[in-house]
């Protein structure tokens, strides 16, 4: 048995064998039948029975999800829009070098950047662009800790277990999954890392970006900003300048609150560093590229740039208005003091009725969000946070009436322990209410 395989839970193993035997036991036809099934359950399940408050999800445009389905999707292009390695010939690559081309466009507008490397097929992809083009074996990253928010990708067992990196926590500050600048700046000194990382998975308000430059040029470090949840917001004008602030570069989502496929992008000022970061997506790290993906993202941008503020503005006071409405509700909602958020994102402080058990119980209902780390819980193996995000939400149209709907949904699951049929029925009326994605050109 192969290593992978052997690493597997029993659970696991189970399934797959039990999924082997039906494919041993059935027609390639029936399979295939089974194959477009699945898609179709998912489908009518995921956009018309449930709300979906995961923040690393959205929904696209119905034209941009036709894009997908496209005779790019078997096509291949290598090089640079333009100028093509492979295969040559302008009649089989003027239309992808154009699509490209729209997607570098747009990012440099957008995120104010001269340079945009925009073939990564995934934020973890960009990122490990980042860490391969700007780092070498033995180099020390200072990052955010898993406790005060972090993107697990930063930490072992994870991108730099593969480049031989050292990895060590910033120091946090209170409670919202904020930096201790003047911790930072100490353990700088004493590790003079190669990268300085902020921007997490959980993120309520703006990082001191400022700061941590000034902490990055003393010890001879580059600061990368993750926006790989906040893009839009920054895109926006609704949170902050990374590249203005002084990051060095910037890595992003092209799905999550961006609205479009997955993908990333990575975006920079500095031109010593585009071209360290040019080297490494080809041919390393791929070839052949997903070029239906490219019109997608393309179109999706478009979208941002025509509806992106309006759509921002909306996610950051549906954010407000459902933290607002939990609290109302009974629940214990992080920052009620500082208006809840700055960004996208929501924290409960479910110590006393139990993270695990709300999420299983709220899931069981359709709707969609998980159980978070607070600050010391990795330490003592539990989770007593619950994170909630409105991007998906705010794309099908809901606004802060609606956010008070959720609430009372939410409620009805946790707190209340109504019948979960009872609960799932309403929240399939609400979904059904907002199915069609908004802020788009359909």
């Amino acid at each position: 048995m192969h290593t992978t395989w052997n690493k597997l839970t029993p659970t696991s193993r189970e399934y797959l064998e039990r999924v082997a035997h039906s494919v041993d036991t059935s027609t390639p036809a029936s399979v295939a039948e089974r194959i477009v099934q699945l898609v179709a359950e998912h489908e009518e399940h995921r956009r018309r029975q449930c709300l979906n408050l995961n923040a690393a999800e959205s929904t696209i445009s119905d034209t941009a999800r036709r894009l997908l389905d496209s005779d790019l999707a078997t096509r291949v292009s290598e090089g640079p829009p333009g100028n093509r390695e492979f295969p040559i010939g302008h009649n089989q690559n003027q239309w992808v070098d154009e699509l490209e081309a729209l997607i570098i466009a747009h990012a440099r507008r957008l995120f104010k950047a001269e340079f945009v490397e925009w073939r990564a097929t995934s934020t973890t992809m960009a990122n490990t662009v980042v860490l391969f083009a700007l780092t070498k074996p033995g180099d020390t990253l200072l990052v955010q800790s898993m406790d005060g928010g972090a993107n697990m990708g930063y930490h072992p067992g994870a991108i730099p277990d593969l480049r031989g990196l050292s990895v060590h926590d910033m120091p946090i500050a209170g409670d919202c999954f904020e930096i201790d600048v003047d911790g930072v700046r100490e353990a700088a000194r004493a590790l003079r890392p190669a990268l300085l990382v902020v921007g997490g998975s959980y993120v309520l308000f703006p990082y001191p970006v400022r700061e941590l430059r000034a902490i990055a040029d003393e010890v001879g470090a580059l600061l990368l900003y993750d926006a790989a949840h906040l893009a839009l917001l920054v895109a926006a004008g609704e949170f902050q300048d990374p590249l203005g602030e002084g990051a060095h570069l910037m890595t992003m989502s092209t799905h999550k609150v961006m609205g479009g496929p997955v993908g990333g992008l990575i975006v920079t000022n500095e031109a010593a560093i585009a071209e360290r970061l040019w080297q490494i997506p080809f041919p390393p790290l791929m070839q052949t590229r997903d070029q239906n993906k490219y019109a997608a993202t393309a179109y999706s941008l478009t979208e941002i740039s025509a509806f992106g503020s309006s759509y921002a503005r909306q996610m950051v006071t549906n954010a407000r208005a459902l933290g607002r409405a939990l609290s109302e509700q009974g629940f214990s909602v992080l920052a009620a003091d500082r208006n809840y958020t700055m960004s996208h994102q929501i924290f409960l402080d479910a110590t006393t009725i139990g993270a695990r058990q709300v999420e299983d119980l709220c899931r069981a209902c359709n709707m969609f969000f998980q159980a978070s780390h607070m600050r010391g819980d990795r330490a003592r193996g539990i989770r007593t946070g619950l994170r909630l995000s409105v991007q998906e939400l705010t794309r099908q149209g809901m606004r802060e009436v609606e956010m008070q709907r959720v609430a009372t949904l939410v409620r009805r699951a946790a707190l209340d322990r109504e019948p979960g049929h009872a609960v799932a029925a309403d929240v399939a009326v609400l979904a059904r209410e907002f199915g069609t994605p908004r802020y788009t050109f359909d």
